[in-house]
């Protein structure tokens, strides 16, 4: 990973100014296909963890469970020659030290046998010249022999592995000029070397040119440093192309992925930057392009970012990239927050000011627990949620890239497959267009860029209106999702109900209490840990899963739908007055200050009292209905909303559940409140 805020704080001023003088004129287009092929999308999503280098052996397990979660379909996985090889012409060292570290048989095996593929990254000189960086002459033999051990053992002999990368941001001075790579014709040799070596092991072998650093804006630090796209048309002119099957950058970007930043004599965005690679591409032969390093730090100082945009900037990256032709994957920098690599691994060094630790999907902790409650960063549950909104479709349609006069600054992406249908839509600018979606459609679910339901709407059977309210927040909006075929179905909701929310619903009342299903079983974060809920909506209430405690009477859970109903009607229930004593026939609660009576009282008891209902949170008092004007005498509990008729006195068998979900969540033909 490059420090790539050098130069960044002494050019900023500079971009700043271009940017001011170009206007708009170098906004970025949608790049054109022609003579470039359509890549490859089946699986753009991956991470850099690097398992063998910064987990310990005994957390390997708990970092690729939770890789897992996230989605992740691909990790890269650095392999370290100065580690596996001590000696020239020394044995190979696949197992790691007595510390748990380095042990590469152990990180590969698992995330191989968990269905993550991995990247190999073979890279940096020998242990032999550790500090002394001869010229390339003095260890390129030994360098094939390292390659060709490596793709022997875990490609050839395992199968584990047929990608390999070789070497990283060899235009970076560190990894460079100060490892021996003085000219980029000595990288272009190492290359040669490296395809020749892991063709002879393995002749499956696929060769990506070690990633290119796009972080120094400008030529960096000293002559050393070099402006990534101009090294990477060096690389063509000196014969690189030829050695290898897919090219490899590392664009990092200190603005919004739409943002333009200075790149010497350009302003560039991330499609442009995708634009400028093609140009190579065109001129030097079609490659695929895969990012093997991207991301944004979570600092205040800049060009950090906050949690919650960094979370925003890795969604957008990743559609704005797999809608680009020619990129297929894109490798998230990074899984968890780094630390200083002489810290005790049991006691991490931590610093606000120190943007290498602050890249990651999951903050830094000891030990790695995957229940912790504030270990999943907003960025890992964005990830999460886009995997699995994404996964498996495909790129049908760029609606929008920020360049429509009607709609500025508005990004709308298509992605199908045989079964789903899903836009991603956001907005950059100060506009707030309502977006008519020709969806042909019964219904769009609409979610937040974390996985919450955000609304439910119902349309006319062709078009359904959108509205992006939060700046930088992607929506996801998928059209007439699959019912599940294994379940029982619904024909009034067209929606099914299986397994133990089918228990619950069946053993605990069924329609009178919860109402149809409104959706299907989805994922959301679990409020306070980002944990991965399964959920369901009814027309009354939300189920939500937790197998950890099944068996009991809490394996489904009630959320506070009635708190929540109360506060988008402006009511802060714990201002209002409350009851110090009631009639005998009622029960008062202290914890909350209010009372429950007949009629209300007896449907309380009769489903559940406080581990379905909870506890009520006002009196019962006279609403009119919006739609109808007509009375109705209503108590709000946490987990439920309660009525009747004033005529009908306190009969309990004419008390009715409002339907809390549908109030909030539902709405005809357009994301407008009820």
């Amino acid at each position: 990973m490059t420090r790539f805020l050098l130069r960044l704080r002494n050019l900023a001023f500079l971009g700043m100014v271009v940017l001011v003088i170009l206007g708009n004129n170098f906004a970025a287009q949608p790049v054109a296909a022609a003579g470039l092929p359509w890549q490859n999308k089946d699986s753009p999503f991956g991470v850099v963890a690097a398992l063998g280098n910064r987990i310990r052996s005994d957390e390997m397990g708990t970092a690729v469970k939770l890789m897992k979660e996230a989605g992740v379909q691909w990790q890269r996985e650095e392999i370290f020659w100065h580690e596996v090889q001590q000696r020239p012409r020394g044995p190979f060292r696949w197992t790691g030290d007595e510390n748990g570290f380095y042990n590469y048989d152990k990180a590969i095996s698992t995330q191989v046998a968990a269905g993550i593929n991995v990247l190999g990254l073979l890279d940096y000189g020998p242990a032999w010249y550790k500090g002394r960086n001869p010229p390339v002459d003095a260890w390129v033999q030994d360098w094939g022999d390292f390659v060709y051990a490596t793709v022997a053992h875990y490609g050839r002999d395992l199968g584990w592995i047929k990608y390999w990368e070789l070497w990283n941001e060899p235009n970076l001075a560190k990894f460079g000029y100060e490892s021996g790579l003085y000219r980029v014709e000595d990288f272009v040799r190492i290359l040669a070397v490296g395809q020749a070596a892991a063709r002879a092991a393995d002749p499956e072998a696929k060769i990506i040119m070690g990633g290119l650093s796009g972080g120094i804006l400008g030529n960096g630090d000293s002559v050393n440093n070099y402006e990534y796209l101009n090294y990477l048309e060096q690389v063509a002119q000196a014969g690189g192309w030829n050695y290898v099957d897919i090219i490899a950058v590392h664009p990092y970007h200190p603005q919004a992925p739409e943002g333009l930043i200075g790149r010497e004599n350009r302003m560039a965005s991330l499609r442009t930057e995708f634009t400028k690679i093609d140009e190579l591409l065109l001129r030097y032969g079609a490659k695929p392009i895969w990012i093997t390093e991207l991301g944004w730090f979570v600092n205040h100082q800049w060009p950090g970012v906050d949690a919650d945009t960094q979370a925003f900037y890795l969604v957008r990256t990743y559609l704005l990239a797999i809608t680009h032709p020619s990129i297929e994957k894109v490798f998230w920098y990074d899984f968890r927050n780094d630390t200083w690599p002489q810290a005790p691994y049991d006691n991490p060094a931590y610093s606000d000011d120190e943007a290498e630790f602050h890249y990651g999907l999951l903050r830094r902790s000891f030990p790695l627990d995957s229940n912790q409650a504030d270990l999943r960063k907003p960025s890992f549950i964005a990830y999460r949620a886009l995997t699995q909104m994404l996964g498996g479709l495909f790129s049908q349609q760029v609606i929008a890239d920020g360049d429509k006069p009607e709609w500025p600054g508005v990004y709308w992406y298509r992605f199908a497959n045989a079964e789903r249908r899903v836009d991603v839509l956001w907005r950059t600018g100060d506009v707030w267009p309502d977006l008519v979606s020709q969806c042909n459609c019964r219904e769009a679910l609409i979610r937040n860029w974390n996985g919450e339901v955000n609304r439910l709407l119902y349309s006319d059977g062709t078009n359904v209106t959108l509205r992006l309210e939060a700046t930088g927040a992607p929506l996801y909006v998928e059209y007439d999702p699959p019912v599940a075929k294994d379940a029982m179905r619904f024909d009034v909701t067209n929606h099914t109900l299986r397994g133990a929310l089918y228990n619950y619903w069946v053993s605990n009342g069924g329609i009178e209490r919860f109402g149809y299903p409104i959706t299907e079983e989805i994922i959301e974060p679990e409020a306070g840990t980002g944990i991965p809920r399964v959920v369901q909506y009814f027309d009354r209430v939300r189920f939500e899963h937790h197998p950890e405690l099944s068996g009991t009477k809490y394996e489904v859970k009630l959320n506070l739908l009635g708190d929540a109903a109360l506060r988008k009607k402006g009511i802060d229930w714990q201002t209002m007055p409350k009851v110090e004593s009631a009639p005998p026939d009622c029960f008062l609660f202290k914890e909350t200050g209010h009372s429950v009576c007949a009629p209300f009282r007896q449907v309380w008891e009769r489903y559940g009292g406080i581990p379905t209902m909870g506890y009520p949170l006002t009196e019962a008092f006279e609403w009119k209905q919006t739609e109808t004007d007509s009375p109705r005498i209503v108590q709000y509990f946490q987990r439920a909303r309660l009525e009747i008729a004033p005529e009908d006195g306190n009969a309990p068998e004419k008390v009715k559940f409002g339907l809390l979900v549908r109030e909030m969540m539902t709405s005809w033909g357009g994301m407008w409140n009820n």
